[in-house]
């Protein structure tokens, strides 16, 4: 029986060893939160979620993918392209650490030719980073120092939030470097 993609559901092969599989013509249909679920479950910590977004993901600018210079990538979306950029990448580690009980923000960096997005979590008191695939334990006391440690000639900085139907994210809060 062949299954086709509607909106809000996607043909995913049934779930082995806890991560999802490839697509299939014979594949079970799933819907989207249920399937980003199940990939967050098995994910209970920042190095899990590092070590998944590096074997399952690679990197692709948003004009190359979509033909258009910025697109956020839902965490579901991502799970089906498994190409994407660093918002992408921020923004599916956000929402898994979200779903795990983790204080958590998307940030993104910019200084002259410069631009970044990460998901800063917090973790007995300190801030520290997932940065693409990567965990950064910075032990930093504040925002400011994870700023400073990712990109030391940050001009601005903001914490934002992933548009549900858009290109963008809407800035939350502004940071301005005084240095």
């Amino acid at each position: 029986m062949k299954k086709s993609i509607t909106k809000g559901i996607v043909p995913l092969l049934l779930l082995t060893a806890g991560f999802l599989g490839s697509l299939t013509a014979q594949a079970a249909v799933i819907p989207f939160p249920q399937a980003f679920q199940q990939v967050a479950v098995s994910l209970s910590n920042p190095e899990s979620i590092a070590h998944y977004m590096w074997k399952n993901f690679s990197v692709e600018s948003d004009q190359t993918q979509f033909g258009q210079e910025e697109k956020w990538q839902s965490p579901e979306e991502l799970l089906i392209n498994r190409r994407g950029d660093c918002e992408d990448f921020a923004r599916f580690a956000y929402e898994i650490l979200k779903s795990n009980g983790t204080k958590a923000w998307l940030v993104s960096i910019y200084g002259r030719g410069y631009g970044h997005t990460i998901v800063v979590f917090q973790e007995k008191g300190f801030y520290h980073a997932i940065d693409g695939t990567e965990v950064k334990r910075f032990n930093a006391k504040s925002l400011l120092q994870v700023f400073e440690k990712i990109y030391p000639f940050w001009q601005k900085a903001a914490l934002v939030k992933a548009q549900s139907n858009g290109p963008h994210a809407v800035i939350l809060k502004e940071f301005r470097n005084k240095a």
